[in-house]
């Protein structure tokens, strides 16, 4: 249960930076796209580098959220490492210990077919004696 929630937490980590990766490379689009060589007057070259300072910082913004995103993946990652590792010894005890109980049950049919046949082996050395 525990491996399964740090899976699905791991899972929902690496979308969160999925998407943030997104979000700077569309950034990154933009900011290649915006030009300057179009305008013609102040008032639209003011309003072009506006913009392009304003996706500038988004970008760094971007990137530090990326940063955030990529330590909380990097945590998650290490939960289901640490998750799955106990998971493994826990089935393994499980397994020890079906194969203990296993063990344990052919020994006792083992005994219990040793005492039919004993209790046999005595009846016919009995059968023997009284008819000799």
């Amino acid at each position: 249960m525990r491996e399964r929630d740090s899976r699905i937490g791991l899972a929902a980590a690496l979308g969160e930076e999925r998407a943030v990766l997104d979000r700077i490379a569309e950034l990154e689009r933009q900011l290649r796209e915006v030009s300057t060589a179009g305008t013609t007057d102040v008032a639209s070259f003011q309003a072009s580098q506006h913009h392009r300072e304003a996706l500038g910082e988004a970008l760094v913004a971007a990137r530090v959220e990326l940063e955030s995103a990529q330590a909380l993946t990097l945590l998650a990652r290490n939960r289901w490492i640490e998750d799955r590792s106990r998971l493994a010894a826990v089935e393994s005890l499980v397994a020890r210990r079906v194969a203990a109980a296993l063990e344990e049950r052919r020994r006792r049919e083992d005994r219990e077919q040793d005492e039919v046949g004993t209790d046999l082996w005595r009846r016919a050395q009995t059968e023997l004696e009284a008819s000799a």
